[in-house]
């Protein structure tokens, strides 16, 4: 018998679906293969501490996720995300300051403002700015490396790319210009708060899914861990979700996989085929992070910086955000031709800002498939199928982000909804 709606993929997109569906009244069971929740923005335990499987930045216009972690946590939602207004500092080269004045003003105001460029650099960049902001339309098929031709080289390499980088995941030669402006957008061309940088102080799991699952289970929900959905069968009443441990019928099912474990899953149903066939045409992009125990007593003047010349963009200091001392992240995004001794590199980055001593302890994690290459023409699928029981979620559907956590939780909220139209 058919009972409920299943959610398959534990990641931040299938525990925002999950939590919406609960929330609503509707009996849910949330299936995760692994035994952590929150998928591609997870904790893992190194070196006896709790850390994440990548560092993550959310801006302030990440207004669905920053509302669901509000909700789930109302009284410590300040202790659990630390916002700073807009700095990029990348000593000694550049350095880019929003002061609080309204939206678009502070962008403009900060790259006039910028340390590193001359007059005729900055004038050029909030003449660019300005244009991007008050155009509404880029073409699909233009390239970042195409929308910012015109800028001088400094301010490319110092800022629109590595903004490009750090945002999309992708290359600026390969990147979609279009989703570029339309992060550009969201961050500087809203409400001033929109372009602040939000920095975790717990980790990625405790952060939302966690919380989520926690809500679904005091709803009368079920969160199965870990649990690997390996079947999925198709009737016009119902759908058979098979584990190892035997099978259920279920009234729908939200497909919450990345995209890449998506035809594993959905190969058996007809109507998925055009969605599988256009996700079979993404290629992926990984992210490293290293982490760098370094003397407890030591900590960098900010909780972050950009790093310039080498494999990372960013350097985070834990120890001012997550209360683990001395403890470093270093972040390399598209990093797609790390050699082997990248961790090496990113050190040596470091010490053109700061002396932190030897290190202690250094690990790494490469998230080989972090993201899907953010490329024009890209066919993003709706989060309804031709099934009509069978919807997705994941940053990978359609929306005006990249492979953002905003994208995740966007889509999960989107395709409960859309299924409780259907009930």
């Amino acid at each position: 018998m058919k009972s409920g709606v299943a959610v398959v993929g534990g990641g931040w997109a299938g525990c925002a679906a999950a939590l919406t569906l609960a929330e609503a009244g509707v009996a849910v069971t949330l299936f995760e293969a692994s035994r952590t929740l929150g998928g591609r923005a997870r904790a893992v335990e190194l070196e006896g501490q709790r850390l994440d499987n990548g560092q993550h930045i959310l801006l302030g216009a990440y207004e669905q996720t920053l509302q669901l972690i509000a909700r789930l946590q109302p009284a410590t939602t300040h202790e659990g995300l630390w916002r700073l207004p807009l700095t990029l500092d990348q000593p000694p080269d550049f350095s880019l300051a929003c002061p609080r004045l309204p939206a678009p003003l502070h962008l403009l105001a900060g790259l006039l403002g910028a340390r590193g460029l001359n007059w005729r650099e900055k004038l050029a960049a909030a003449r660019w700015a300005h244009g991007l902001l008050n155009n509404t339309d880029t073409p699909d098929h233009l390239s970042v490396g195409q929308l910012t031709r015109s800028q001088p080289e400094k301010l490319n390499r110092l800022l629109w790319h590595p903004l490009c980088v750090s945002a999309l995941n992708t290359p600026p030669d390969m990147a979609s210009a279009k989703v570029f402006h339309d992060m550009i957008r969201a961050a500087f061309g809203g409400r001033t708060h929109h372009s602040d940088l939000l920095l975790p102080r717990r980790d990625l799991t405790a952060l939302f899914p966690a919380p989520a699952a926690a809500r679904v289970i005091e709803l009368g929900g079920e969160v199965r861990l870990p649990c690997r959905v390996t079947t999925l069968e198709a009737a016009t009443d119902a759908v058979t979700v098979g584990t190892r441990d035997g099978s259920a019928a279920y009234s729908h099912v939200i497909l919450a996989v990345a995209p890449q474990h998506l035809t594993g899953l959905a190969v058996a149903i007809p109507q998925l085929g055009p969605v599988l066939h256009g996700v079979a045409a993404y290629a992926y992009q990984p992210i490293a992070t290293a982490y760098v125990q370094y003397d407890p007593a030591f900590r960098l003047h900010k909780p972050l910086f950009a790093l310039t010349d080498g494999p990372a963009q960013f350097v985070f200091d834990r120890g001012q955000s997550h209360g683990q001392p001395g403890l470093l992240a270093l972040v390399a995004s598209a990093a797609t031709n790390l050699s082997a001794d990248w961790v090496d590199q990113a050190a040596a980055q470091l010490q053109r800002i700061a002396r932190p001593g030897p290190p202690r302890w250094r690990e790494h994690i490469v998230e080989k498939q972090a993201t899907y290459a953010c490329v024009p023409n890209m066919a993003r699928p709706a989060v309804r199928t031709a099934h009509p029981r069978i919807f997705l979620a994941g940053d990978y559907t359609a929306g005006p982000y990249p492979a953002t956590l905003e994208s995740a939780t966007l889509s999960g909220v989107q395709s409960a909804r859309a299924l409780l139209e259907q009930l």
